[in-house]
């Protein structure tokens, strides 16, 4: 059995965490966050995006905005959730998405762990920080710097479970299947969980009242946030927190409602679902207070000697 579960998750990956309103509004908290405290490093990040090999696609969400702080903090929205808007095409890296280890007993036994997210982080926020690295390789690092973050706040990008059930593995919530609401279309216990703080709204204008919402609840708190340091002491923070949040509330430790087949999903607990929103807002705000902090650490050096690296 241990075999057949090892090749079952290897299989596949998880799903893309956080929807777009999501990504999107933690890209906002990042930018009102350094614009507070390191205005230099916006200005950094900004110069460096004019040489992104795909700033067509970003002129074209920014068209009709008027250069200035409202167009500025409007791309690091966009920068957030580059990597999944080109999700299947060559500039793609499905594995840097995630990081999931099991979160079942049987963890203990089989500790495997899928993805490159890790990895991927010290990666690109090397070449981020690198001013001898080409522009364009610079603005494609921080966008992927801008989404690894968002990506490990979400509990279901460090965690999968295995028992009887789901004896092949959840999929990271991807092969769980639940409902909204009585007669409303099955989605996977992933999705839910990146769908859970969407608004009503646009994605531009929901992700703005996200980040505004977010911003409320969950002022920053520098111990929450974490100590500074290089990228692979901050991730595995992330990750060890999230890997608990998806034992203790994605999962319930195993008590958790869900079907192995759509036709089956069950209706959520009105008391899961607002745990769920509650957790999901906290980790979205949390991961725009990291991320700042993340790209203080990487450029704050080098935007104090005056190096924009363009």
């Amino acid at each position: 059995m241990l075999a057949a579960v090892a090749l079952s998750v290897a299989a596949a990956s998880p799903a893309r965490a956080w929807d777009k309103q999501g990504h999107m509004a933690t890209g906002a908290i990042a930018y009102d966050t350094l614009m507070r405290e390191n205005p230099r490093v916006v200005a950094q990040i900004v110069a460096l995006m004019a040489h992104h090999p795909d700033r067509a696609r970003f002129e074209r969400e920014l068209a009709g905005v008027a250069p200035g702080s409202a167009r500025d903090r409007l791309l690091f929205e966009y920068m957030a959730r580059w990597p999944d808007d080109v999700g299947g095409t060559p500039a793609d890296h499905e594995p840097w998405h995630y990081q999931v280890k099991m979160v079942a007993p049987l963890g203990a036994v089989l500790p495997l762990v899928f993805g490159k997210a890790e990895e991927a982080l010290d990666k690109e926020a090397a070449v981020a920080a690198d001013p001898r690295a080409a522009a364009a390789d610079r603005a494609v690092a921080l966008c992927w710097i801008f989404h690894i973050v968002g990506d490990m706040q979400q509990p279901l990008h460090a965690g999968y479970w295995v028992n009887w059930r789901f004896w092949k593995s959840d999929h990271a919530g991807t092969w769980a299947y639940v409902r909204r609401a009585a007669g409303a279309a099955p989605l996977n216990l992933h999705d839910y969980w990146d769908e859970s703080v969407n608004l009503p709204m646009p994605e531009v204008a929901g992700a703005a009242a996200l980040a505004r919402r977010a911003e409320q609840d969950h002022p920053r708190d520098a111990r929450a946030v974490g100590p500074a340091g290089p990228p692979r002491t901050a991730f595995a923070v992330w990750a060890a927190e999230d890997h608990a949040l998806a034992r203790d509330v994605a999962y319930n430790h195993g008590d958790f409602r869900a079907a192995t087949k759509p036709a089956d999903a069950p209706v959520v607990a009105p008391a899961y679902a607002a745990q769920v929103r509650r957790v999901a807002q906290a980790r979205i705000a949390l991961g725009g207070y990291r991320l700042a902090a993340l790209l203080r650490g990487e450029l704050e050096p080098r935007s104090a000697h005056g190096d924009r690296g363009a």
